[in-house]
């Protein structure tokens, strides 16, 4: 399992729970064996109130336990069976990375994997977990190993840890966002050329750059959904369940509703644009390139994701923005056999903002690491 930063405590179990935790909300999602590859045994979600979970950290344990029990008990689909539990980490609290290693032994390796964190991230090692994993090499002949670490602070791991038993759960793993939208959306974990990803939430929007069979560079901004909606809101002078119904069916036509929809969309959309142009290009200049294909470009295709991926239009407003072909991911790839893209019980627009937890809960049937 890629980018754990707690893992296989009880290996044993192939069965186990995905669960998406944020500031705001949660979703958990159980996978099991079908006829089309695997099948969605349960699914449910919440809010929380604010101040439970701030920045990441569980601040209210005791409410927030109690939260999360109710809501296992009756998920919105299907019943829990799975004892074990897979939980993501939040991406902003949360350190991955490619780095490269000259050709060394095993112990070797360890060691000055460790230097290197120490070195990239702005806490002690005795203050975070970490965990890395060597990465497959394509190309003969390379005088480097890629290895992918990750890390995450252990007052937010350890938070987590303890609402899930308290849940009466096992930890399975604690997997950083960007890891379970990759394994969610990459066809076999495998591309070709470089891909970004763009996980478009409530709060917050991640960047996650998915190049060979590893996850490169991964970032945020707090441009996301709720920013939309609340400007929708203002400009519209409409209340915010009749925004979030124009901020999905209206968008960015700027067509309808005498373009007043688009014209409180369209700065955030520009913004959103920019920061994805400035991202692409701090990876063309950071980015290590001696694995690329001669004349291959720095990004090939952007892949969205998220709940607020589905703003109507915003696909066609980014690629012509962009000048990179830009579509809606389908966060059921590696779940259902294709052309599939959806489960009675979940539509595929509602399952894009599933899409972390579904990549948990893909980690969680797993027999063997993906």
């Amino acid at each position: 399992m890629f980018g754990s930063v707690f893992q296989n405590l009880h290996a044993g179990e192939s069965d186990a729970v995905g669960l998406d935790i944020s500031d705001e909300t949660f979703k958990f999602v159980q996978l099991k064996k079908g006829r089309h590859g695997f099948a969605l045994a349960a699914f449910g979600e919440g809010d929380f109130p604010k101040e439970l979970i701030v920045s990441g950290e569980v601040k209210q344990e005791a409410e927030v336990v109690k939260i999360l029990k109710d809501a296992f008990a009756r998920p919105l689909y299907g019943k829990l069976t799975a004892r074990h539990i897979v939980c993501s980490l939040p991406e902003e609290h949360s350190f991955t990375r490619v780095i490269q290693l000259p050709k060394m032994s095993m112990s070797e390796a360890k060691e000055a994997i460790k230097w290197e964190i120490e070195q990239s991230i702005p806490m002690g090692i005795n203050d975070v977990y970490y965990d890395w994993q060597l990465v497959e090499m394509e190309q003969q002949g390379v005088g480097h190993q890629d290895v992918l670490i990750s890390a995450a602070p252990r007052k937010i791991v350890d938070g987590y840890v303890s609402v899930i038993k308290k849940c009466g759960f096992i930890p399975r793993a604690l997997e950083v966002e960007s890891v379970a939208v990759s394994r969610s959306l990459v066809k076999d974990l495998k591309t070709d050329a470089p891909v970004l990803l763009v996980d478009i939430g409530a709060t917050r929007t991640s960047f996650i750059i998915f190049s060979g069979t590893a996850l490169q560079f991964t970032s945020s901004v707090p441009v996301a959904g709720n920013k939309m909606i609340a400007a929708i809101s203002s400009v519209c002078t409409v209340k915010e369940e009749e925004a979030k119904k124009l901020f999905y069916d209206i968008g960015l036509d700027k067509n309808q509703q005498e373009g007043k929809v688009y014209a409180a969309l369209e700065p955030i959309a520009s913004d959103l644009a920019n920061q994805i142009r400035s991202y692409v290009a701090f990876y063309e200049s950071h980015a290590m390139h001696e694995h690329r294909k001669e004349g291959s470009v720095a990004v090939a295709k952007i892949l969205l994701c998220g709940g607020a991926s589905n703003l109507n239009g915003l696909n066609v407003y980014l690629g012509l923005a962009l000048k990179i072909p830009v579509e809606t991911g389908n966060p059921w790839t590696n779940i259902l056999k294709e052309p599939l893209k959806e489960v009675p019980e979940l539509s595929y627009r509602r399952s894009l903002g599933y899409t972390t937890v579904l990549g948990l809960a893909l980690s969680g049937i797993q027999k063997s690491d993906l």
